[in-house]
């Protein structure tokens, strides 16, 4: 009877191929919640259920970091310049500098720039704000101030008209909001460093002007600061007070600033030169190390979510012993036994990843609506322009990222099927049915 069994157990072990469709079926059933393998385990929908969520998470949270980060660098390198060459008391050889530097390969404009803080008061109240003197052709060369539909009132058409660049000033929305200001208004804006009398030196200087353009550029920081001045007025303004002229440079690569240094020493010389990694660049470094501390947190969430697995599949392994045994005295080898478990477990993390994408992919889509929504339900803003700067969620996929996610996911999930699938081939099928 004995020689008449191996001939029977040889070929049906032979005949079944790696992760050939019988491995496949059977994997299938044991993720089943009833022997009749119809349902699904809750253990396996508690580990798909983590593993998804997890996957979401991470793809939603480095989306919207991201895209804080890349909104928030395009609106400051836009409305900021990313070379700064400081005059001091060269403002007679400043024209023929700002010529020069501007015929440099690669720079859009070079502009001068007076820039100070100032207290702006009217009627309705005071704040501080930031003053940046600009030509107006210089002013309009920015594209968020340039747009017409960023103008919510009034007009830059005679911004720096009259005498000494005239008195009309350009304001932020929500600066003007908190002054309870709007275009045509008078307001008044104060500086340290007054002129000299009979009585001797006046420690303030104070003078009114009218407010000519209203602007927002989705920036909340912005729009609460800023003040445009003409040029010509900014430094009269701010003679006294001792802030010097500097000539502002935008260049076609703002990442690539260092490329344009040479050409501009040779220019001005000895002169300063600030670049704008040195005045914003730290924040943003600051962010670069928040965004991979959060990756590296959440992508410990996927694997804690991965290991649900380890959970299931053990259960498993303990609850099919009397089928794994009847397996092997069939014929199927400890090898097609272990690629059985592996596809069960393989299964819950490709699936989970797959639908963790999907839903992550979708949030992020729609996440504006999302939040709006929320919003409503709990009765509060969950995101405070005031706080958050913009108006809406900035959020930007990166197919690289997600790239890395899925197979972070997809590594902890195939990893954590390993070692149940193990101890699950290593059966010893005797064993197993002696307490059958």
């Amino acid at each position: 009877m004995q020689k008449s069994m191996t001939p029977r157990t040889a070929p049906r072990s032979a005949s079944i191929s790696p992760f050939s469709f019988f491995e496949w079926m059977v994997a299938r059933r044991y993720l089943g919640a009833t022997r009749s393998g119809k349902g699904v385990s809750l253990i396996s929908i508690i580990a798909f259920a983590g593993i998804m969520l997890a996957v979401a998470t991470l793809i939603i949270v480095m989306s919207v970091m991201q895209g804080f980060r890349a909104k928030l660098l395009e609106q400051m390198l836009g409305l900021n310049g990313h070379i700064f060459v400081q005059l001091y008391d060269d403002a007679d050889v400043m024209d023929g500098l700002i010529t020069e530097i501007g015929n440099i390969d690669g720079v859009l404009n070079a502009a001068p720039l007076i820039q100070a803080p100032a207290y702006i008061t009217t009627p309705g109240g005071g704040e501080v704000a930031l003053v940046r003197g600009m030509r107006r052709s210089d002013l309009l060369a920015i594209a968020d101030i340039a747009d017409p539909e960023n103008i919510k009132s009034g007009s830059l058409v005679d911004f720096g008209d009259g005498k000494n660049g005239g008195s009309k000033i350009a304001i932020g929305a929500r600066l003007a909001g908190a002054l309870g200001a709007q275009a045509g208004d008078a307001v008044t804006l104060t500086t340290n460093g007054g002129s000299e009398t009979a009585f001797g030196r006046i420690p303030v200087r104070s003078k009114t002007y009218l407010i000519g353009a209203v602007f927002e550029v989705d920036n909340s920081q912005y729009d609460s600061t800023i003040i445009f001045m003409p040029f010509e007025q900014a430094r009269l303004f701010f003679k006294a007070s001792g802030a010097s002229a500097q000539i502002e440079v935008r260049v076609a690569d703002p990442d690539g600033f260092a490329q344009y240094l040479p050409a501009i020493k040779a220019i001005v010389g000895e002169r300063s030169i600030t670049d704008w990694t040195r005045i914003i660049g730290p924040y943003f470094e600051a962010l670069k190390i928040e965004r991979n501390v959060m990756r590296l947190i959440l992508m410990l969430i996927v694997a804690i979510a991965a290991l649900n697995i380890i959970t299931g599949l053990v259960m498993l392994v303990k609850d099919k012993t009397g089928d794994i045994a009847i397996l092997r005295t069939m014929g199927a080898t400890q090898g097609a036994v272990m690629r059985i478990f592996f596809i069960s477990g393989a299964l819950i993390g490709v699936l989970g990843t797959f639908a963790g994408v999907t839903l992550g992919a979708l949030f992020v889509t729609y996440i504006d609506p999302i939040e709006g929504f929320l919003s409503g339900v709990f009765g509060t803003d969950l995101f405070n322009a005031e706080i958050y700067f913009f108006q809406q969620i900035p959020a930007e996929m990166q197919l690289d990222e997600v790239i890395t996610i899925a197979g972070w996911a997809l590594f902890m999930s195939f990893a954590s099927t390993i070692y149940p699938a193990w101890r699950a081939a290593r059966l010893d099928p005797v064993d197993a049915l002696r307490y059958e």
